[in-house]
């Protein structure tokens, strides 16, 4: 009889191996899960980007939002204010568009490592080409406004020698001030002897966002310049052109029928060889 044999090396050598099938299925099913991990790991970075993207946005508009606050607090009492707006058409969108010009507002700072200081500054929403407005702050070495105690310094046709942009890519940027006498809004002011109120600015930041409300609050100061005139105007006006120089008495504030706030603190009138102490401040 014949009998065959069979090697069991032989048989374990047989069984040790994958089929093509198998490795082709283990690649398949590799491959689906690489992509998946891509595909979760990029919606990740794409989320984190987002995130930052709107924090950062949001960083921007509140400084903004505390620059224009911070400024409009600090204007002095002899600041000279001027709202113009004009309407402007991109496409088929209508929107109004401002400039905001303050004068003797002292203004200060280094432009390209040198000290300048701005005699008037500008504050305007400009209409890009895609439709979208920048708010852009701008800095003149001369005098734009008509100034009443200096009309001949003023130069209507200046040219800024320093442009920034506050913020982009803005859809909306309307501003408007309230004045203090009869608490109405309104888009222009060109009353030169009085600041307004409050400036309002309302600021869509994209297409699909709400309006943001921001109210400046011009905080009520003391303008020095008009009241030493006025001063001065009083004590010439008064009998002989003849300063009172006596304590009590008729004061400063009486004398050629001006009524004249008094100043020092005590008394009617300014003692001769005393100080004269002024609180400039709301």
């Amino acid at each position: 009889m014949n009998c065959k044999s069979t090697s069991p090396k032989k048989t374990h050598l047989a069984r040790a191996g994958f089929t093509l099938l198998e490795v082709v299925i283990a690649l398949g099913i590799m491959g689906m899960l690489v992509s998946m991990i891509f595909r979760v790991a990029s919606s990740a970075v794409t989320l984190s980007q987002t995130v930052v993207d709107s924090q950062q946005d949001t960083m921007e508009r509140n400084a903004f939002f505390r620059l224009l606050t911070n400024h409009f607090e600090q204007i002095p009492g002899n600041a000279i204010l001027r709202l113009e707006t004009h309407d402007s058409y991109g496409g088929s969108v209508s929107r109004q568009l401002f400039n905001l010009t303050f004068q003797n507002v002292p203004t200060s700072f280094n432009w390209g490592e040198n000290p300048v200081t701005a005699e008037a500054v500008q504050l305007s929403s400009v209409q890009r080409r895609d439709g979208f407005v920048d708010v852009v702050l701008r800095f003149y070495d001369v005098k734009i406004l008509e100034d009443p105690n200096d009309p001949e310094s003023v130069d209507e046709d200046a040219e800024p020698f320093a442009e920034i942009t506050l913020v982009e890519g803005l859809w909306v940027c309307d501003c408007d001030v309230i004045d203090g006498d009869s608490l109405e809004a309104s888009s222009e002011w060109d009353n030169d002897s009085q600041l307004p109120l409050q400036v309002k600015f309302y600021c869509r930041f994209d297409t699909q966002s709400d309006i943001v409300q921001q109210t400046c609050w011009i905080v009520p100061k003391l303008n020095t310049a008009q009241y030493f005139r006025d001063f001065e105007r009083g004590l010439t006006s008064g009998d002989g052109g003849q300063a009172n120089q006596g304590g009590g008495g008729q004061g400063a504030s009486d004398r050629g029928g001006e009524n004249l706030p008094s100043i020092g603190g005590n008394g009617g009138g300014t003692q001769s060889g005393g100080q004269i102490g002024i609180q400039v401040g709301p």
